[in-house]
């Protein structure tokens, strides 16, 4: 069986006027996460996407 995984944006720049940008920490989440999905060895056969910026 298949397994579904749903993933927010990292944290954004709150309060700032680049609000649609991830902050410092967002950028290190997501840097992170990636790194841990590899250091498991797990791969995607297909990734989906929203078209906003932080998705």
């Amino acid at each position: 069986m298949g397994s579904i995984y749903l993933i927010r944006h990292g944290q954004a720049s709150f309060g700032h006027g680049d609000y649609d940008n991830l902050s410092p920490l967002g950028e290190e989440q997501s840097s992170l996460l990636g790194q841990h999905f590899k250091n498991i060895g797990l791969q995607f056969d297909t990734v989906y996407h929203g078209t906003m910026k932080r998705h």
